[in-house]
């Protein structure tokens, strides 16, 4: 005696649309003439219908391009950016990588294994949605069954079963169902004319007058699971354009550690000059002893920094390039990226105020609050008595010698159900719940406007700092070159001791770090303003993008 069971679960890329098939197939012992073909076809189509991994993937991508058309602040960048898998294009062989700003992004943006959970997670998102609005598509279910018995001291029989029904939900909030079955029956599969039909069909409406009448309270759960893809797709989007700003940031600070190596060199080779002239100058009676032995030791402490700053530097690369999704150790080699300092002319005042409509988390605040408003509206519906009418009708056939000999006799029932009122605590407290929760939706709110205005103010406040700490370090550099050569010039007539030549040196050192850390740091805050006010977008490629301010 043998058993087999067959599943397999189908939906269609249509929107709004599902379909869910069951077929269950059970034998027993190996005779299955006639009746086994239908059976493995019947599998064999089902099967057939079973959703591909590649098909979900342009499904995914035709719903987050919907969404994006739909939806402000939403770019059409995202729709590419969602479904796109890690790329071995970077880091498969030892070749030397050159990078620069665009192509850090680049990398970044098809190899970054950061951005690919991001990805993934939006991905899911929108498993959930489409899981979702199945529930509220057209349900088709099915039953295909076989049955071959052979008792030993009976009549063998074959029995053949196959049912379909399917459900819809209205957007008046009923329900209705319609499910017809068929039955073939053959008592004895050697005598002709032994088979036996029957059938059964039914139609039920229901439909719900007062509690849960209506779209809104039907259909909360598929208008939720909608705007919840919006808000994971702007919060992907906002995700993007925070990576690409973290990605420049550690680039730049990594030319600024390069920047560091190269300038604690040119630090390194001044000493070593310093200690050769002192030297000189002292077998010639001109220079004293302590001068000698100072420079001996700043030489070898600046052969320490500079011993420091070049490992620091190459585990930045590294870490650099993990972050990339590149193997640690790939060869690479950094462009002269240093930014310039580019003016803000937007007015503050303006920026507040584009930052309040077109961010997109501020857009999510505020929708969340409208979400609330809603909850409590259907929860206030749900505490109304529950009242629902229906009606049924019915057709059903006695055993016929064919198909098409059936006679179905028909009946139908209405009629109206009301549930006595007499205990309504969970949906009492679910509108209590829902007053509260709008309640701190609203604080929420009012909170995130000013602390989105609060942001911008501190942008701006910190831009005109690091406008002020530009200025100021160039001033401190070219201050910092004329005291270093002077001070070399009176060292060399012997009118200065070498500890003003290291002094001066040092100096020098610190102003040209400190003037490309304030760089980097100025055009960092400037794209973190963009960003604040909705004027800031990523590429496919990976490239920021800013958009023109009105």
């Amino acid at each position: 005696m043998g058993f087999y069971d067959a599943s397999c679960s189908y939906f269609t890329n249509m929107p709004n649309f599902g379909l869910r098939f069951m077929a269950i197939g059970r034998i027993v012992t190996a005779d299955m003439v006639g009746y086994k073909q239908i059976f493995a076809g019947a599998l064999l189509a089902l099967a057939s219908g079973c959703y591909s991994a590649r098909s979900l993937d342009r499904y995914v991508e035709r719903e987050v391009e919907r969404v994006a058309e739909q939806s402000s602040g939403i770019s059409r960048e995202v729709v590419v950016d969602s479904v796109r898998e890690l790329s071995s294009e970077f880091g498969t062989d030892a070749a030397m990588l050159d990078l620069d700003r665009d192509r850090v992004l680049a990398v970044a943006a098809v190899s970054s294994r950061t951005l690919q959970t991001r990805r993934e997670d939006l991905y899911r998102a929108g498993l959930n949605l489409f899981g979702t609005r199945r529930d509220f598509g057209p349900n088709v279910s099915g039953v295909l069954e076989y049955v071959y018995a052979a008792p030993e001291n009976s009549t063998e029989r074959q029995t053949l079963f196959a049912s379909l029904a399917a459900e819809q939900i209205l957007p008046t909030g009923g329900r209705i169902r319609a499910a017809g079955s068929q039955t073939v029956a053959r008592e004895d599969r050697e005598a002709d004319g032994n088979d036996r039909f029957s059938g059964r069909a039914s139609l039920r409406l229901d439909q719900p007058l007062l509690s849960g009448a209506g779209r809104s309270s039907s259909h909360e759960p598929l208008i939720q699971a909608e705007r919840d893809y919006v808000y994971a797709l702007r919060r992907f989007t906002l995700e993007r354009q925070d990576f690409a700003i973290n990605i420049l940031r550690d680039y730049y600070n990594l030319l600024g550690q390069r920047n560091v190596v190269e300038n604690t060199r040119t630090n390194h080779q001044q000493f070593i000059f310093l200690r050769q002239r002192s030297e000189a100058l002292f077998q010639v009676n001109r220079a004293p002893a302590i001068d000698v032995l100072r420079s001996q030791q700043e030489e070898l402490s600046a052969l320490n920094r500079l011993t420091t700053a070049e490992e620091a530097y190459r585990i930045q690369v590294g870490r650099f390039l993990v972050q990339l999704g590149l193997p640690a150790d790939h060869p690479v080699s950094l462009a002269d990226d240093i930014p310039v300092m580019r003016p803000v002319t937007l007015e503050e005042k303006e920026a507040v105020g584009m930052a309040l409509e077109n961010r997109l988390d501020v857009m999510t605040v505020r929708d969340q609050l409208e979400d609330a408003r809603r909850k409590l509206a259907v929860a206030r519906q749900s505490y109304l008595p529950e009242i629902n009418a229906f009606g049924i009708a019915e057709w059903d056939a006695d055993d016929a010698t064919s198909l098409g000999d059936q006679s179905f006799d028909s009946s139908w029932q209405a009629g109206v159900r009301a549930e006595l009122p007499l205990d309504r605590r969970a949906e009492r407290d679910a509108v209590r719940v829902a007053e509260i929760n709008l309640a701190a939706a609203q604080r929420r709110w009012d909170e995130f406007q000013e602390t989105t205005a609060l942001e911008v103010r501190d942008s701006y406040s910190q831009l005109r700092s690091l406008t002020v700490s530009v200025e100021i370090q160039l001033r401190n550099i070219e201050i910092a070159e004329k005291r270093a050569a002077n001070a070399l010039l009176q060292f060399r007539n012997g009118r200065l001791s070498n500890r003003d030549v290291v002094e001066a040196a040092n100096d020098l050192l610190g102003a040209r770090n400190s003037y490309i850390s304030a760089l980097a740091d100025y055009e960092i805050q400037r794209l973190t303003l963009l960003r604040q006010i909705g004027r800031l977008d990523v590429s496919r490629e990976g490239a920021i993008v800013e958009w023109a301010t009105p």
